[in-house]
């Protein structure tokens, strides 16, 4: 895949660059400021320079090749080097071109895609049949899911808003595994992904507020906090509780 081989490529640049411009003092500071993504003090007594600190960060999906968040944070704050903070940017420009051609192709509706349209609905009269009752029982679910959110206070749904918000925007790559523990179906999950495209912040929210809707009372809150810490993520989970007390005050 063309994103990923860019996206090695560029670690490697930056990699280069950042092991001569770090020292011990900046491998303690990028050490704990990634602390509570990393989670693991046994993890992190392993980490003895750079290279093993983007490893990890990798593992734990909060650096990837749709996510360079670290890399920058990294070059803004401990390297001195315009080239490499050129590149940087000029692969978010990439990133950033590539969801719009995603976006574009996804909603346009040319000749070729009208004729795969027009030879699919003259399938067989019980795939239509089919089709309509799986309609039908689509619409019923999300009757079903309506009439739940209207039950939902103005304070339960403000705090859900709130929430949805401040994990979509730290949760990375890591929201597919959280919302597995919330019992998401594996192919909503595959479908949410494919609808939004490297957009990881969109992704979790669109997920995390599919699950919030399946709920009604205040069951959803304690299955979040949960699936947050199996999914690792015990900074957000702490992060959450904290916002779910001050609401209640």
């Amino acid at each position: 895949m063309k994103t990923e081989t860019e996206y090695l490529s560029l670690c490697e640049e930056f990699l280069s660059v950042a092991q001569c411009h770090s020292d011990e003092s900046t491998l303690s500071n990028l050490k704990k400021y990634y602390a509570p993504c990393i989670d693991s003090n046994r993890k992190l007594s392993q980490i003895k320079d750079i290279r093993a600190l983007i490893k990890v960060l990798e593992k734990r999906d909060a650096l990837s090749c749709d996510n360079i968040e670290p890399l920058l944070y990294i070059s803004n704050n401990f390297l001195n080097d315009c080239e490499i903070q050129s590149k940087l940017n000029d692969y978010l420009n990439y990133l950033k071109n590539i969801q719009y051609l995603t976006s574009y192709n996804m909603y346009q509706e040319p000749n070729e895609n009208k004729n795969k349209e027009s030879k699919f609905l003259n399938t067989t009269e019980s795939t239509s049949q089919t089709n309509k009752s799986n309609e039908s029982e689509n619409k019923s679910k999300i009757e079903k899911h309506e009439s739940r959110v209207t039950n939902f206070s103005e304070q339960e749904i403000a705090l859900q808003r709130m929430l949805l918000s401040c994990i979509s925007e730290r949760i990375g790559r890591a929201w597919r595994d959280t919302v597995r523990y919330l019992d998401v179906p594996e192919y909503q999950i595959d479908a949410i992904q494919s609808k939004y495209a490297l957009d990881l912040k969109e992704q979790s929210y669109e997920a995390l507020k599919l699950f919030m809707s399946q709920y009604s009372n205040g069951n959803w809150k304690i299955k979040l906090i949960h699936a947050l810490e199996k999914a690792r993520r015990r900074d957000l989970k702490e992060l959450v509780e904290k916002l779910i007390l001050e609401s209640n005050k």
